[in-house]
């Protein structure tokens, strides 16, 4: 009975170390989700100003918003796609439905007759794509305790540029884990490439009468540019796609810090309901042990009492 309460005693101590360990990591990802929900409205302040020059900027019509620039060349068309994901677990199912959902974008693609190749941003997708029969271009990871910062999703943009400049892919789609609020996200899927200016500018339109209306309320007519349009609009593109992809990156990251605050609370609740049961066994046990013993006790008083008894 005493090595059992022992051994009790042990799991009781090794429970509140793990409890320990859990609280610590709660604490951090709380820290890092507070201080991403500030930088992602920082980043989206800038995504709006960027949008906004950018729907100015392509009102003029250059080869480039025509989609001259971006042509699909040959037959055969090949896809890229960006899966972004934690660098480490402990966050849910926050990377498994994520991957999920890529998988199921490969799958349709393909019986379109289309190549995948695949972008990793995060270890977790990185060791999973490396695992499939998936291209894979090149991988980067975000340790947990970094930051990401817009200097990271310039470079990350700058690769992007090279590899489609050299027609290793004609499309490009991201897929993440977009921030709803605290413990929701949902997955989405988003055409980086040929930027959706479309898109860009039903965003900026005070009415929904089209692009005509667009160029009438904001345009001024004494407008004057001091660089040709088809550099100015090149280079909003391509700032629109790295505030893009920067969103996605701060987006999931607050995602991800969220989910795994939730894991977290959700594996002390656990743990707590386990070191309360183990606490009344504990307690069982014990009482039993000290019964026993009193009885013990009673038991050798009455003994003594009877022998003194027979021997008088």
């Amino acid at each position: 009975m005493a090595q059992v309460a022992g051994e009790i005693q042990e799991r009781l101590q090794t429970l509140e170390d793990i409890r320990h360990l859990l609280r610590s990591i709660r604490a951090m990802s709380a820290i890092r989700w507070r201080r991403a929900r500030v930088r992602l409205r920082s980043a989206q302040q800038y995504a709006s100003a960027v949008d906004r020059q950018l729907a100015l900027a392509t009102t003029f019509p250059t080869a480039l918003t025509r989609g001259a620039h971006y042509p699909l060349q040959g037959a055969e068309r090949s896809v890229g796609l960006i899966a972004l994901t934690s660098d480490r677990g402990l966050c849910g199912t926050f990377n498994i439905g994520l991957v999920a959902h890529a998988l199921d974008f490969i799958e349709r693609e393909r019986e379109r007759g289309r190549k995948i190749k695949v972008i990793a941003l995060g270890g977790y997708g990185e060791r999973f794509f490396c695992r499939t029969d998936c291209e894979v271009l090149y991988t980067q990871h975000f340790p947990l305790a970094h930051a990401v910062s817009f200097v990271e999703a310039r470079d990350i943009v700058a690769k992007i540029k090279r590899l489609y400049e050299t027609k290793a892919f004609n499309t490009l789609y991201l897929i993440y884990n977009q921030f709803v609020s605290f413990g929701r996200y949902q997955r989405v899927e988003v055409r980086l490439l040929p930027p959706d200016l479309a898109a860009v500018w039903r965003a900026q339109e005070p009415s929904s009468s089209g692009k005509n209306q667009f160029r009438q309320t904001l345009v001024p007519e004494d407008l004057i540019l001091g660089t040709p349009p088809r550099d100015l609009q090149d280079f909003l593109l391509w700032e629109h796609l790295a505030v893009q992809v920067y969103l996605a990156l701060i987006e999931s990251m607050v995602s991800e810090q969220g989910a795994r605050l939730q894991t977290m609370d959700a594996a002390i609740a656990n743990l707590d309901e386990r070191v309360e049961r183990l606490q009344l066994q504990y307690h069982v046990i014990r009482q039993e042990s000290i019964t026993r013993e009193v009885l013990e006790v009673q038991s050798n008083a009455r003994s003594n009492r009877l022998y003194g008894t027979a021997d008088t």
